[in-house]
């Protein structure tokens, strides 16, 4: 029997049942191809009048929104993917207001990171400055349009439904996921002694190199983001660089430790994937974080969690590892453990969808519960 919507707001991890039963009478449309789960979610691609317009982001996604919208029925839950900022957009407000009936839509990997900004000028609106209340305004209202909302920490259930003055029954937490799992890398490489950071968005770079400051322990740092680099000060047992995939995840797997140091908007977090990455590559991770880290380590035993901005005990945490290499080994081996348990690519995107199918389901028995004259 299937776990009830409300049961997996409390557990997610109700979802990942054996017995899960695909609900019949629920049908999954995105504009993503979900490979990994073929004839389970349809793929509706963009037609030739959006692909006209394939120049234009904002008329290519308004026609694209348009064409999502018409493909979907009564029985249809619509997935979006929040990182398509602009198609995020256009579904929801086409959806609230050029159509009499409403569809089903759910999104995931919600884009916020727009809000976090303050005034801002367009190049279409020249005489007109959009602010971050302005942007907290529209982000609202989208959001209020998608039923499901799916967010990557417990916290950010909270702080999501807080910030927007939602109800928190349109967020729901799944975890993140390893996409290094996805092609099933396992590059064996030889331990190296160094340690490893890297992303762009979020990151408090200056945290770490003040917790290294004055050691000899050598530290990788990477970012693609050639601003994210120039802002950071130079050390002589730091090194700067910008490495994309797969140099990246072979970095990951050639290191001692991995850190992942955060800031805290109080609002979303980042450094999920990274986490989950850390532990498949068989590696002992110390996150800076206060939003999202302690949905995915267990304290001590698949890594550390340090209070953000504290350099003095992510510095502790550090000559912990570095000084007890069986302790560093033995988190890395629970860590790969607790990642194949529940943080790889194939039990992300199966949560997801299940939990599509959940509320698809129970949107229809609601609709189906409607009195109408």
């Amino acid at each position: 029997m299937n776990p009830s919507l409300n049961d997996v707001r409390g557990n997610c991890y109700l979802l990942d049942g054996d017995d899960f039963v695909i609900p019949e009478s629920v049908r999954l449309i995105s504009h993503e191809q979900f490979s990994s789960f073929p004839g389970i979610v349809e793929f509706i691609p963009p037609g030739p009048l959006a692909r006209f317009f394939t120049r234009s982001k904002i008329i290519y996604n308004l026609i694209y929104a348009h064409q999502l919208l018409r493909a979907a029925d009564k029985n249809t839950v619509l997935i979006i993917n929040g990182s398509l900022p602009f198609l995020w957009y256009f579904v929801a407000l086409l959806n609230s207001w050029c159509f009499i009936r409403k569809r089903t839509l759910f999104g995931w990997d919600i884009f916020v990171e727009y809000i976090l900004g303050t005034k801002k000028k367009v190049w279409f609106l020249p005489f007109a400055t959009i602010t971050t209340k302005f942007k907290e305004c529209v982000g609202r209202y989208v959001m209020q349009q998608y039923g499901i909302n799916v967010v990557w920490s417990k916290k950010q259930v909270e702080s999501h439904s807080r910030h927007f003055n939602l109800p928190a029954r349109h967020f729901v937490f799944l975890p993140y996921k390893s996409t290094h799992s996805k092609e099933g890398i396992n590059y064996n490489i030889e331990m190296g002694r160094f340690v490893f950071a890297g992303g762009n968005g979020k990151r408090d770079y200056q945290c770490l190199i003040n917790a290294v400051r004055g050691t000899n322990i050598p530290v990788i740092i990477s970012a693609t983001d050639a601003a994210v680099r120039k802002s950071l000060e130079l050390l002589p047992n730091v090194i700067l660089l910008g490495a994309p995939e797969p140099a990246f995840a072979k970095l990951q797997a050639a290191c001692s430790i991995i850190v992942i140091p955060m800031i805290n908007t109080g609002l979303k977090g980042g450094g999920e994937t990274n986490i989950c990455n850390a532990m498949w590559h068989k590696k002992p991770v110390i996150a800076v974080d206060e939003m999202a880290a302690d949905d995915y380590i267990v304290e001590g035993e698949t890594g550390f969690i340090v209070p953000v901005g504290n350099s003095a005990m992510l510095k502790e945490r550090i000559f912990e590892l570095w000084n007890d290499l069986d302790k560093s080994r033995e988190m890395g081996v629970k860590g790969r453990e607790r990642a194949e348990k529940y943080f790889t690519h194939f039990l992300g995107l199966r949560r997801l969808i299940r939990l599509a199918f959940l509320y698809g389901e129970d949107a229809i028995k609601q609709n189906n519960c409607k009195i109408t004259l």
